[in-house]
């Protein structure tokens, strides 16, 4: 039984992404049973793709018993996949001093705060301009807060997502109203700006979020804008 997998709708946007994008070279954190990484393949098997970097430090243990790789050869795809055996924060450093460049990454490792904004902070240094980053469980209140920052802080916008279905109650709009109405009211120093919370306001009900990447970091070296 798959009990750790992306459903269809966020299959068909990594493989819509995929074939528009090209990549010769990609990158995804986590296997689990490889459906994603399935996915990601097989556009990229039609596409001239050269490789897709993988890693995931628990694919042999008890509970995954390496089936992500045995699906991998199955299928038939494994000559496209470069697999480490190790955590993303010990080998996306090295990729990065080795060079790497890409054009798009699928993040779906370890679910903290911290270590997927990790994954991002290294990824973003190998993402091409006009790449994409890819997020799962973006419902986690985790996961989202780091697409917050993305969206707030760095040069990304959205490129595609898939949302829950959600049949909006009566109640709920009310309360959605009010909600737009007071908090213009109750504002700090740490509220986020109108432009921030037209960025965010767009990620309502988004669990599955390709983000594109506009131009490399040009920050100043304290820039932070509250998100």
């Amino acid at each position: 039984m798959l009990d750790s997998h992306i459903d269809d709708l966020c299959g068909s946007l990594l493989q819509r992404t995929i074939r528009k994008l090209r990549p010769a070279i990609a990158l995804e954190v986590g296997l689990a049973h490889g459906i994603s990484t399935l996915y990601i393949l097989e556009a990229m098997s039609e596409n001239g793709g050269q490789k897709l970097v993988g890693m995931d430090p628990a694919q042999f243990d008890e509970h995954w018993q390496g089936s992500g790789i045995s699906n991998i050869r199955k299928a038939g795809y494994d000559a496209l996949y470069e697999f480490h055996e190790c955590t993303s924060q010990q080998l996306l450093p090295q990729l990065v001093q080795k060079g790497l460049r890409i054009d798009f990454a699928f993040i779906d490792g370890w679910h903290t705060f911290d270590h997927a904004l990790v994954d991002f902070f290294y990824i973003d240094q190998m993402l091409n301009d006009s790449g994409i980053v890819v997020f799962d469980d973006v419902g986690y209140p985790s996961i989202r807060r780091v697409c917050e920052f993305i969206l707030t802080n760095r040069d990304y916008e959205i490129h595609d997502a898939v949302r829950y279905d959600e049949d909006v109650s009566a109640i709920m709009q009310v309360k959605r109203n009010i909600k737009n109405i007071i908090l213009p009211l109750c504002k700090t120093d740490k509220t986020p700006n109108r432009k921030s919370r037209k960025k965010l306001s767009m990620l309502t009900n988004v669990y599955f979020l390709a983000l594109k990447k506009i131009n490399k970091d040009q920050r100043r070296w304290d820039h932070f804008i509250h998100f």
